[in-house]
């Protein structure tokens, strides 16, 4: 999964997106909670203040009307409840809703001053406003009292909770948006990179030779060398090409010379039989080893090209090669199957092939080549001796020939064999239904393109 870079860029902005909503979820419950609170306790300090404008102080009693203007104030178990105590901190007054509340504890708040407190009594909740009073007239002793104004926090907390609810509700569904926001970035964002891995698979499969898309700016490096490594590629693989060419074409002519040595009159029937054998080694050998050199050199572009062209003129080659044998050469395959590589390796691999079969077969060789599941097949058949079972992975060897008597040096299936590795193509061998050897080559993920 990290090896996907929509993967990790998923992951760690989806993480830090939930690090950014938690951290946004605390601030807005803080904030809301706050506001609450002070809400709250401006609406105790308004009670208060109510309360006051309707007591008084006579004849050293403090007198306040049993019934108030806030009507929560008049029934018992409202939610909100007044008392007043004296300094000593007994009760000496209370709201009709008051009556059965317990007695509040705590220290006494000095005149003037505002304290608020949490409570918890008989199992509820409470926010607690105590105000320090001082009552009487001028000479007199003062007495002091503390108002308490305290309200149930269950519709406190209740909204609290739906805050928190319809809060995460909303986050969360703001969440999912940017996640699917940031899916649509991403998907536009690694569009030029998903489009040079395409480009290069079309390169892969020879349908084009450069990168030649409209990339950005930050891929255009990347591009730009790419195809400057591909033209390089081109020319070296040429120059080696050529290098090799002039390479056979300066070997040909000692070897030509000596051939044409070897019809002298001085030179014995025993020592002609034995350079002509030496001579055609050394052909054999040197364009095996040329031909295996130009093979190696494989190309990151690969061609692709049309196996039944090739088939087609490989045949015709043969018919005049063998005319003397006079053999039926059959050819059947499909016009969609394509060799993705070097037409001169897919030559070498059937002309040799082909060249064994029309070298062994009597009357009858057959190829075919057609698409499969997973690439496709080409098989040569011919109706001669055949291969013996036991000799399938032994005839595969450089430089093993079962048949001594005809001329050759046991290097084409081994140099097609060498060709087929390079492909990680399969070569094996099974008996024809001609009578003869059936030699199949397996290419597999180069179907129909």
């Amino acid at each position: 999964m990290l090896n996907s870079l929509r993967a990790r860029l998923m992951l760690l902005t989806t993480l830090l997106l939930a690090v950014l909503m938690l951290g946004i979820g605390v601030w807005l419950y803080q904030s809301f909670y706050y506001a609450q609170v002070n809400g709250l306790q401006e609406r105790l300090r308004l009670h208060s203040y109510s309360l006051l404008a309707l007591a008084d102080y006579r004849s050293g009693k403090l007198w306040v009307p049993d019934y108030l203007p806030e009507e929560r104030f008049n029934h018992t178990g409202s939610g909100l409840y007044a008392q007043i105590l004296d300094a000593s901190d007994q009760i000496v007054w209370r709201s009709l809703s008051a009556k059965e509340l317990p007695p509040v504890s705590g220290s006494n708040a000095a005149p003037g001053e505002w304290r608020y407190s949490f409570a918890r009594m008989q199992g509820e909740e409470y926010m607690i406003a105590r105000l320090g009073v001082n009552w009487g007239n001028a000479g007199n002793n003062n007495p002091q009292f503390n108002l308490l104004m305290i309200e149930n926090l269950h519709d406190f907390n209740r909204q609290l909770i739906d805050y928190r609810n319809s809060m995460d509700y909303a986050l969360l569904t703001f969440a999912l948006l940017l996640i699917v926001m940031q899916l649509l970035i991403l998907r536009w964002g690694l569009a030029p990179l998903r489009r040079v891995s395409h480009d290069l698979e079309k390169l892969q499969r020879g349908e084009q030779a450069d990168l030649t898309g409209e990339y950005p700016r930050e891929l255009q490096p990347l591009t730009t060398n790419l195809n400057q490594l591909l033209q390089s590629e081109r020319a070296q693989r040429e120059r080696y090409r050529n290098m090799l060419a002039d390479l056979s074409h300066s070997l040909k002519t000692p070897l030509a010379v000596m051939s044409g040595m070897v019809h002298q009159p001085q030179i014995s029937d025993d020592d002609r039989q034995e350079l002509e054998r030496q001579i055609n080694t050394m052909s054999e050998r040197i364009r095996f080893q040329l031909q295996r050199a130009v093979s190696q050199a494989q190309s990151f572009s690969l061609q692709k090209v049309a196996v039944k062209p090739v088939a087609e003129s490989l045949l015709g080659v043969m018919k005049k090669v063998y005319a003397d044998k006079h053999l039926t050469l059959q050819l059947v395959a499909d016009d969609d199957v394509f060799f993705l590589g070097d037409d001169n390796d897919l030559t070498e691999i059937i002309g040799n092939l082909l060249d064994n079969a029309c070298k062994y077969g009597r009357r009858q060789v057959l190829i075919s080549a057609h698409n499969t599941l997973s690439g496709w097949q080409l098989c040569v058949e011919d109706d001669g001796p055949g291969v013996a079972e036991e000799q399938h992975e032994h005839v595969l060897q450089r430089g093993v020939r079962l048949d001594t008597m005809t001329a050759g040096q046991g290097l084409g299936l081994a140099l097609v064999s060498d060709i087929l590795a390079l492909y990680d193509a399969r070569l094996s061998i099974r008996e024809s239904l001609l009578g003869g050897a059936c030699f199949i080559l397996e290419f597999e993920n180069q179907g129909a393109l």
